[in-house]
């Protein structure tokens, strides 16, 4: 063991080991839902999608390539990725003795946790880590020579990092914010215009899309209340990313401060960065582990530095990192056996449970109700196309961008939703203790995704019959022969009220009741089927109110 730690090969074979063991993790566990959601997304090639950029549908497409169905067609391309990203944060490491030292690289990579994850599983993080690591590559060359090279990958990386994943802005503001002198120099502006060149495709996406991601990302997931526990997770994030070695990660972060090389003040810049941000937006959100894992880079290599020349640190770092090792080790055979564990990871049992789903309903529809996660998975598990709508209290999703979910007739269909309504006929356990319920329903569905409702100058009045002036296609209307049921949606603070309204030639009509708190905003929404809650037929817009 000692020779090959020591062997010059020892990185080469810890990277290939590393590969295989992610392709056999990769094989013998499910995928979690998001994976199947993006998988959906390789389904439909576009330069853009309703979340994210699409290079996670790029990655999936590469795997399909060597493997037509199974896992594997979703995380291949990402287990051979993720020791190439390994190796380009290995090459960040200028130390001349590093060599030595390959034992350490490797625990430290091992060791942060969260960052191991993206070599069986296939989200955007996974190609985003990849470029990071060759734009940090492209950097320090920039710093060293300045040339060619450096600014060509410079280009590519920054423009495959934004089409990994959007935090991709504030890793480009980070180093920036690290070194603004190289606003003096002339090639990054050109560089910059090349990236964003790279990058035109997307933007134009969104914009011919009306800008689904920003609206999304900036607006319609804010949470509406603040909550402390989204800050103490935040707390928590910091240490879950690292292992059981954050205090020694975290002290030689600190402990480095006053270096002034450029390049390690642009990776603590990122790390300290990263930190901050999130840590403000936590006051509006919960931060979710996974957008902070760009520290992850800077907090292998500074420890690198830090390590060699601290022995008593170095020496509890080991017995750390060991524990981590063991403990993700453990997670990671649970993760591939369903059953070793009273309580389900969320890769377990969606094989059953679509099964189960697919011998109730035989040949019937299912049309998943708020669960874009439930609707891709049955899709890959199953290999049959369902139908996703979500209601006018459910966040949009993909689906809503698809020309064939958002255009359909079905005659007879059954609905498949978390909740439990009047309406239900059965019933199936999804894992544990949760129930996915069915409904099965003959009175049909008729979506015409086209028709929208535009609200012209909305003002209420106070405990009366209002009526709201609105513009639409009245062809598209005609196309539910009457069935189609209007409501209008007031948000009252951080509350929403449904009131039935009706529709005459341009104008909606409903009765406004004593209401506890102000309207704000109002929107309209719709259903062909009395069992089905309602959708959104236009956008949110803000409304003068009268007392």
């Amino acid at each position: 063991m000692k020779k090959i730690l020591t062997s010059k090969y020892s990185l080469l074979i810890f990277l290939v080991l590393l590969s295989v063991i992610n392709i056999i993790q990769g094989y013998t566990t499910e995928l979690i839902a998001d994976e199947a959601y993006y998988w959906v997304y390789s389904n439909y090639m576009d330069w853009g999608y309703f979340d994210h950029p699409p290079m996670v549908a790029v990655w999936i497409s590469i795997s399909k390539f060597f493997f037509s169905s199974g896992e594997l067609s979703v995380r291949f391309f990402s287990s051979i990725t993720l020791s190439i990203t390994f190796f380009w944060v290995w090459l960040l490491i200028k130390h001349p003795n590093k060599q030595k030292y390959v034992w350490l690289y490797i625990l430290l990579v091992l060791s942060t946790s969260l960052f191991n994850v993206y070599g069986f599983i296939t989200v955007p993080d996974t190609p985003l880590m990849f470029f990071y690591s060759l734009f940090l590559l492209g950097y320090q060359k920039y710093l060293d020579q300045k040339n060619f090279l450096s600014y060509l990958i410079l280009a590519v990386a920054m423009a495959g990092m934004l089409y990994s994943k959007y935090h991709a802005v504030l890793i480009i503001l980070f180093v920036l914010l690290s070194n603004l002198k190289v606003l003096k120099d002339w090639k990054i502006w050109f560089t910059t215009l090349v990236t964003i060149i790279l990058f035109f495709p997307h933007l134009y996406w969104q914009f011919s899309n009306d800008f689904p991601s920003i609206k999304y990302h900036l607006y319609e997931r804010s949470s509406r209340r603040y909550h402390f526990y989204f800050t103490a997770y935040h707390f928590l994030n910091l240490m879950v990313i690292i292992g059981f070695t954050f205090p020694i990660i975290y002290k030689a972060l600190y402990k480095r401060l006053h270096i002034k090389d450029k390049f390690e003040t642009a990776l603590r810049f990122l790390a300290v960065g990263f930190a901050v941000f999130f840590f403000i937006s936590s006051f509006k959100n919960q931060v979710q582990a996974q957008w902070i894992v760009p520290m992850s880079i800077p907090l292998v290599v500074i420890p690198f530095y830090y390590l060699i020349n601290h022995v008593k640190d170095l020496k509890l770092f080991k017995k750390l990192a060991l524990a981590t090792l063991i403990v993700t080790f453990g997670i990671r055979i649970c993760m591939a056996n369903d059953g070793i564990l009273p309580k389900q990871f969320e890769m377990h049992g969606n094989k059953k449970w679509v099964e189960k789903i697919e011998n109730e309903l035989g040949d019937i529809t299912p049309l998943f109700l708020n669960s874009y996660q439930n609707t891709s998975l049955y899709w890959f598990y199953s290999g049959k196309r369902p139908i996703q709508i979500n209601t006018w209290n459910s966040r949009k999703n993909q689906y809503d961008l698809y020309e064939y979910n958002k255009n359909f007739e079905l005659e007879e269909f059954s609905i498949v939703t978390f909740s439990r309504t009047g309406y239900a006929t059965d019933s199936i356990t999804k894992k544990n203790r949760s129930r996915l319920f069915i409904e099965h329903n003959t009175n049909g569905y008729k979506k015409v995704g086209n028709l929208k409702f535009e609200i012209k100058n909305p003002i209420l009045k106070a405990e009366a019959k209002n009526s709201v002036t609105v513009s639409y296609d009245k062809q598209l209307l005609n196309k539910f022969d009457g069935t189609l049921a209007l409501s209008v949606i007031l948000k009252l603070g951080s509350s929403r009220e449904i009131i039935e309204a009706d529709l005459n030639d341009n104008q909606i009509t409903f009765e406004l009741p004593l209401l506890d708190a102000t309207p704000t905003h109002i929107q309209i929404v719709g259903t062909p089927n009395p069992k089905i809650w309602p959708v959104r037929l236009s956008t949110m817009e803000k409304c003068s109110f009268i007392e």
